[in-house]
């Protein structure tokens, strides 16, 4: 959790904080605050912390601009220097230093408590902390329990959140992340709550599992569109070498007693962009043609029956005897039941695909030149990219 430094700063304008130094990371996230007079004490900084120097510790060992080059290596989020007896100015360097790398460096007169400022700081990302952690908390039980209403209406009204506004789950997953993955789930699930707070205050932004899930008030779907294409392309920016994401946007929901659909909506797109079954780019509900329709069976058993009855016996075969007739018939089916363009794209003779079509046939008892049973089947493999 963490306040965007700008913010914080803004809490304080009364008692005579300038910056002088690294404005463009005014929107770096503070986590805490920490005091930093030696460069032995940066390595207390776990990144994201806001350090306070009164100059006890500088010498002719340490200067400010070694200290302020330790305590940015340790990815703090910005320096407030208290001028007075200890250091009386800024050097140019340091100044040009916190520059250069983008790094906000404020400095406070002697005669303004540090131990203030730093209360207020704390109270602040307390405070965003706390309400952060219930709105999440109150959208996890709509999602999850929707039936206890108990659990979420009433802590959602006290948070600003109306229960009959309309509500529509976004999803995003990591993909391919070279680091830790709930290191990376949680920077950008902070990055992302920082630029919706920018855009719309309707909004909640918070993680499960491995997922982050973004909560979205809107009154018709080209807000929700724009927001999210939006939210997208922020994210996008934000991945490291290496990483994609995953995306899906359930649609817009009658009530917040309905946005557990909006969820398992958005959660299936997810899937199929993560199992490569659609383009990445399709990200809406409205966007899924057919699937829509199977997205909207809310009872699964009978998802689970019709994939039993259809697609799985061959899957089972497939996987005893270490074949691929799942792969030829889902080639068949994609290319509307032509054996020669079937043949061309597996590389194989015609000979070979009629063989195993008639396998196929005999295995599930179907006619594969009939029309209606070809339908059936693809829909089978659709509830199979959803499962």
């Amino acid at each position: 959790m963490a306040v965007e430094l700008q913010r914080l700063i803004e809490k304080v304008a009364h008692m005579d904080v300038t910056l002088i130094a690294g404005e463009d990371g005014m929107h770096n996230l503070v986590s805490w605050v920490h005091m930093v007079e030696t460069t032995e004490a940066s390595d207390f900084l776990q990144g994201g912390e806001i350090a306070f120097v009164t100059g006890l510790g500088i010498s002719n060992r340490i200067t400010l601009l070694s200290l302020a080059e330790c305590i940015y290596k340790k990815n703090a989020a910005g320096m407030i220097v208290n001028i007075g007896p200890f250091i009386e100015s800024i050097p140019q360097e340091v100044t040009d230093f916190c520059n250069e790398k983008e790094f906000p460096l404020f400095v406070i007169p002697w005669k303004i408590h540090l131990a203030e400022v730093m209360r207020i700081f704390c109270f602040a990302i307390t405070k965003d902390d706390q309400r952060t952690l219930e709105t999440a908390a109150a959208f996890k039980n709509a999602i999850f329990f929707p039936k206890q209403e108990e659990l979420y209406v009433v802590p959602l009204s006290q948070q600003g959140f109306r229960v009959n506004w309309k509500y529509s789950v976004c999803i995003l997953q990591i993909q391919h992340s070279s680091s830790a993955l709930s290191s990376r789930l949680d920077q950008l699930t902070a990055s992302i709550g920082t630029f919706v707070r920018h855009k719309y205050e309707n909004c909640a932004v918070f993680s499960h599992d491995t997922e982050i899930l973004v909560v979205t008030a809107a009154e018709s779907d080209e807000q929700l569109r724009s927001f999210i294409d939006e939210i997208r392309s922020h994210t996008l920016s934000y991945l490291a070498n290496g990483e994609t994401i995953t995306m899906g946007c359930g649609k817009l929901t009658k009530s917040v007693r309905c946005v557990y659909k909006s969820y398992h909506q958005a959660k299936s797109i997810q899937k199929l962009q993560e199992n490569a079954k659609i383009d990445p780019s399709l990200v809406f509900y409205s966007d899924m043609g057919i699937y829509k329709l199977l997205m909207g069976i809310e009872d699964k058993e009978i998802i689970l029956e019709y994939y039993d009855k259809t697609i799985r016996p061959l899957l089972d075969y497939d996987q005893k005897n270490d074949s691929d007739l799942a792969v030829v018939l889902r080639c068949y089916l994609n290319h509307n039941g032509s054996v020669k363009e079937t043949a061309d794209e597996l590389y194989v003779h015609r000979n070979t695909i009629n063989y195993k079509l008639n396998k196929i046939s005999e295995l599930l008892d179907m006619d594969l030149s009939q029309l209606n049973n070809r339908l059936q089947l693809s829909v089978g493999f659709m509830l199979l990219d959803m499962l």
